[in-house]
């Protein structure tokens, strides 16, 4: 009876703090780069100004290429990109200015691994 007891006591103080972690995130997306390709995520970012964080998080075996876009209608334009060469722990940061509220983000990965898939964390944080 207190196992029970001490497992919802758990079980109820984990599940806020989940909720809020999971509240933190403006986009959070999980994407699969197969072998020797590449992938383009698009976030919509309408009339949002704001300072955001870009993040990007990988435990595959590399090399992985990161690379973010600033587009704004038809336009694109490249802010950074990084190339990781590490078997594994990949992290890739960067803050994403939009005072304006007019620009959308682009996030491109590119897997190098003739070999296997990579697994790749996209996470976008709004910043205060």
């Amino acid at each position: 009876m207190i196992r029970v007891l001490l497992m919802l006591l758990l079980i109820s103080v984990a599940m806020p703090l989940q909720a809020a972690e999971e509240k933190d995130y403006l986009y959070y997306r999980d994407v699969t780069v197969p072998a020797f390709q590449n992938m383009r995520e698009f976030f919509n970012l309408p009339n949002r100004p704001g300072k955001y964080q870009v993040t990007l998080v990988s435990d595959a075996i590399g090399p992985l290429t990161f690379r973010i876009l600033r587009a704004e209608e038809e336009l694109e334009k490249e802010i950074k990109q990084q190339r990781s060469y590490r078997v594994g722990d990949h992290e890739f940061h960067l803050p994403f200015n939009n005072p304006d509220g007019k620009f959308d983000l682009i996030v491109e990965m590119a897997n190098s691994n003739p070999v296997g898939s990579a697994k790749v964390s996209v996470i976008v944080v709004e910043q205060p």
